[in-house]
C-alpha cells in the first residue's frame, strides 16, 4: 500500500475534533475561538512530519526517487551514472617523410573552433596515416561528420606540408554527448539523461549478476556514454557465442564507430568479466531506412509531433532480427499519441514498399573471418516521415 499523506485542512479537522472531544462537555474549560487555533498550529506542525515521512517513502524506491537520490543507488549496485561523452575516432593526415607525432597534438576545427586531440604518439609513414583523435571539450557540438577538415593548431611538423590538413575518416567522430543535471542546485554534466540512469538502475536490481548471462552483457555493454542501447543475442552464431549488437540513439544515425567499439569490446573482454568459455563478438547495428506516409487527424503540429514520438519510439524497441508488421505500428501510435485518427498509407524499407519491416542480423561462424558483421535496426530519420490529412 503506497503511503498517503492528509492533506493539511484533513489534519487540522482532525486534531479539533480530538480536542472538542477532550475539552468540550457539560461545562466547556476552553473557548471554541482557543480551539480553533490550537488546532491549526498542532496540525501544522503534524503536517510537516507527514510531509518528511512522504518524503522519506518516495525515496526509498528508484522508481519514484529524487535525481538527487539516484547516485546513492548507483553506489549500492557500484552502477555510477555515465561521465559526459568525448567525440573521438579517426583522421587521415598525409606526411611527405616518415616522422613521429607526439601524443596530444593538436588539431582544430576552423569553423567552430573546437580542439582535438591525438590520443597516442604515432611513427607516420611516407603517405597517408590514420590518427586516433578525441575532442578536448565534451558534447555533441565535437561531434564531425566524415570529410570535415582539422587543421594543426600548432606549427605544422616538419615532414608535413604546411598547407596540409587532417580529414576526418569514413566513420566521423561521433560520442560527444552532455546532460546538465542539478542536484541541490549546482549543476553537475552527465553522459546521460536521469531517467535513462534511472532505467538502468531499475534493469539492475531487476536482473541480479548470473556470471555471463545475457542481462549481465547488456549491463557491461550499457555503462558506456557511447551505447544506449545494447541488443544481445546468446549462442550466435555458435554454441558458447554471444553476439552483442551496439546502438547509440544520441547520434544520428546511431551507428558507433571503431573505436567507440573498441572501447566497449576491451571492457567487456576483460578478464574480470568475460566467461572464460564465451566467444564473444562486439559491434555497431547497422540501419535500415524506413520511410512513411501517416494519415493523421486532427492534422496539427502538436499531434504531429506526439505521433512521430511514438512511432520513433516504437521502432527504437526492437533490435537486430525482428520483424514489426505495418499494423502494430499503427496500434503503437494510436495508443501513444494525441491523434484520433492514424493510417500509414506508405511504408518503405530500403527503397522497397513493404507491409512487415525486417531485421536481419548476420555473423560469420568464424571469428577471424574478414566479413563485418552485421546487426540492423529500423531507423526512421526527420526527412523521412511524412503526414497527410486523414
Amino acid at each position: 500500500m503506497a503511503f498517503e499523506t492528509p492533506t493539511l485542512k484533513e489534519l487540522i479537522r482532525r486534531v479539533e475534533n480530538s480536542l472538542s472531544v477532550e475539552f468540550y462537555g457539560p461545562e466547556t474549560i476552553l473557548r471554541k475561538t482557543v480551539l480553533k487555533v490550537l488546532a491549526k498550529v498542532l496540525g501544522g506542525s503534524m503536517f510537516l512530519f507527514c510531509l518528511f515521512a512522504k518524503h522519506i517513502w518516495k525515496n526509498r524506491f528508484i522508481s519514484t526517487c529524487d535525481v538527487d537520490a539516484l547516485d546513492g543507488f548507483g553506489a549500492d549496485f557500484s552502477l555510477p551514472h555515465k561521465a559526459p561523452g568525448y567525440a573521438l575516432g579517426n583522421v587521415l593526415v598525409t606526411a611527405t617523410q616518415a616522422l613521429t607525432l607526439s601524443q596530444s597534438t593538436v588539431f582544430i576545427d576552423e569553423v567552430t573552433d573546437k580542439e582535438y586531440k591525438s590520443v597516442s604518439t604515432i611513427d607516420l609513414i611516407e603517405g597517408s596515416n590514420v590518427i586516433p583523435v578525441i575532442a578536448s571539450d565534451y558534447g555533441s557540438e565535437s561531434n564531425l561528420d566524415a570529410g570535415a577538415e582539422l587543421s594543426f593548431r600548432d606549427a605544422t611538423p616538419t615532414g608535413i606540408e604546411s598547407d596540409s590538413v587532417a580529414v576526418v575518416d569514413s566513420e566521423g567522430l561521433s560520442g560527444g554527448v552532455v546532460y546538465e543535471i542539478v542536484i541541490d542546485g549546482v549543476s553537475q554534466f552527465w553522459g546521460e539523461s536521469a531517467e535513462d540512469y534511472r532505467t538502468r538502475l531499475l534493469y539492475r536490481r531487476q536482473n541480479q549478476p548470473m556470471g555471463g548471462c545475457d542481462s549481465d552483457y547488456k549491463l557491461w555493454a550499457s555503462r558506456f556514454y557511447s551505447v544506449t542501447d545494447p541488443f544481445v543475442f546468446p549462442n550466435f552464431p555458435n554454441i558458447n557465442s554471444v553476439s552483442i549488437a551496439l546502438a547509440n540513439y544520441n547520434a544520428d544515425p546511431p551507428i558507433l564507430n571503431s573505436s567507440e567499439i573498441s572501447d566497449v569490446k576491451k571492457y567487456i573482454l576483460s578478464a574480470q568479466r568475460r566467461v572464460v568459455t564465451a566467444d564473444v563478438r562486439v559491434f555497431s547495428v547497422s540501419v535500415s531506412p524506413i520511410s512513411i506516409v501517416v494519415q493523421i487527424l486532427p492534422f496539427t503540429e502538436s499531434v504531429k509531433s506526439s505521433v512521430k514520438l511514438a512511432i520513433t519510439q516504437y521502432l527504437k524497441s526492437f533490435g537486430p532480427e525482428s520483424t514489426i508488421a505495418k499494423n502494430d505500428i499503427v496500434i503503437a501510435a494510436r495508443a501513444s499519441s494525441t491523434a484520433s485518427h492514424v493510417f500509414i498509407s506508405s511504408l518503405i524499407q530500403d527503397g522497397i514498399s513493404t507491409e512487415t519491416i525486417v531485421l536481419s542480423l548476420s555473423v560469420p561462424s568464424d571469428p577471424n573471418s574478414i566479413d563485418v558483421p552485421e546487426g540492423q535496426i529500423a531507423w526512421l530519420s526527420d526527412d523521412s516521415i511524412n503526414f497527410i490529412s486523414g
